[in-house]
């Protein structure tokens, strides 16, 4: 029974905290206007780094995490132009140093790439090929033939005219219709379309999607349509394998160009990860910029709550000292400004919240924006916390009045 009445006078006192708060609107919805700048800044920075991370990861689907690219660039988006375009060229030829000597690579196929300009009717486009092997098809990550085949061991040998399409190609050349047995005229020479790929939509890194590419056997690409062009050798091995398969790799690289142990590499072994960590950075930072705001923010909305609880203290004095001369105790009092204080900033919060809610469903359609429930719990606990810090030194200083000094205060 004595639980029970402690726990119905703390509710009192909140309530008695709510209905000041009920009183003066205007002054509750400018202090808390600044934590709900705050909280809005940081639900929308957690909301968009989560949607991007998402995104990144979608797009570096197209890399894999169990492969290698061995080229002449480095992936980087800071590097000597100069000093790497002197390099020699990939040559198919170090894939069999590669097949040879590796005993953590599963697969390998070469990678002619080129921009050709192919036309289907009254349609034409500038397109980009990859010229690859027939085990190419199991190196495809991130998309699968959806329609059709891949080309064949024998059409390699052969080297047929024959290609894979992917999504972008196919609906700019054929309008959604059935692209197989189609014939496309890549630089001047007509080739049957034998595959189509899924659909991966645009990625967040450079060439981070197969929509845009047209297939066909490196045998192909290197007789008919041409012998310039950018080669890579791209390696399968296993994703727990990747560290040592790249030092590996290096290594018969460096065999195969028949370099000296003082001499640099004169190509370079790229993988996923080395987007990953320039994305990282650049998340980290844009992150830290976006905290740096938000705690600004909250630090001058906790100043603000805490300077309003002062000012309501010093109004209400006197009912502070009537209140004690009834019987309340300085933990009522306490109780009563601290739920004001909390309650504050939980309106700040959730306005907060709400705005962040609002957006994401208006860019919902134009920007892949996800909103985590578990943030409105982590926001409302970031709520609660700058309430108690703001109001707890107000609402101590209101519980400490001495009641006849308070009924004395003018």
């Amino acid at each position: 029974m004595e639980r029970f009445l402690k726990m119905n006078n703390i509710f009192q006192n909140i309530a008695i905290g709510l209905r000041a708060i009920k009183s003066n609107p205007t002054r509750v919805f400018l202090t808390s206007l600044g934590l709900t700048i705050g909280i809005f800044t940081v639900s929308i920075i957690t909301a968009g780094v989560s949607s991007i991370d998402k995104e990144f990861e979608k797009s570096m689907a197209y890399y894999g995490n169990d492969k290698l690219y061995v080229s002449t660039w480095p992936w980087s988006f800071n590097f000597d132009w100069w000093k790497y375009r002197n390099r020699p060229r990939i040559e198919e030829d170090n894939l069999q140093y590669i097949t040879q000597y590796s005993q953590y690579i599963d697969d390998v196929s070469l990678r002619k790439t080129s921009w050709i300009r192919g036309s289907y009717g009254n349609t034409a486009s500038w397109l980009q090929i990859n010229g690859v092997y027939p085990s190419y098809q199991d190196m495809l990550s991130g998309t699968k033939i959806e329609n059709g085949r891949f080309f064949s061991q024998n059409e390699w040998d052969l080297q047929r005219r024959v290609i894979i399409v992917g999504a972008t190609v196919r609906d700019g050349f054929f309008d959604g219709q059935d692209p197989i047995g189609k014939t496309i005229r890549l630089g001047g020479v007509s080739f049957e379309v034998i595959g189509e790929l899924k659909k991966q939509g645009m990625g967040m890194v450079p060439g981070g999607t197969l929509d845009n590419l047209v297939i066909m056997p490196s045998t192909t690409f290197k007789r008919i349509l041409t012998r310039w062009g950018f080669d890579e050798l791209v390696l399968k091995t296993r994703p727990e394998q990747m560290a040592i398969a790249k030092e590996e790799a290096e290594m018969i690289m460096r065999v195969a160009r028949k370099l000296k142990p003082d001499e640099e590499n004169n190509f370079a072994v790229n993988s996923a990860d080395a987007y990953k960590q320039q994305f990282d950075s650049l998340k980290i930072a844009i992150a830290g910029v976006g905290f740096l705001v938000t705690g600004i923010s909250l630090i001058v909305s906790a100043i603000g709550i805490m300077n309003v609880m002062f000012v309501s203290v010093k109004e209400r004095t006197k009912e502070i000292g009537l209140r004690k001369a009834m019987g309340a105790t300085s933990r009522n009092i306490l109780v009563q400004f601290l739920s004001e204080a909390v309650t504050i900033s939980i309106i700040g919060g959730l306005a907060g919240i709400i705005l962040v809610k609002l957006l994401t469903l208006a860019l919902a359609s134009f920007l892949p924006v996800s909103f985590d429930l578990l943030l409105i719990f982590y926001t409302f606990l970031v709520c609660v916390f700058i309430g108690i810090t703001a109001g707890m030194i107000p609402a101590r200083n209101a519980a400490s009045l001495n009641p006849i000094d308070a009924l004395r205060h003018e």
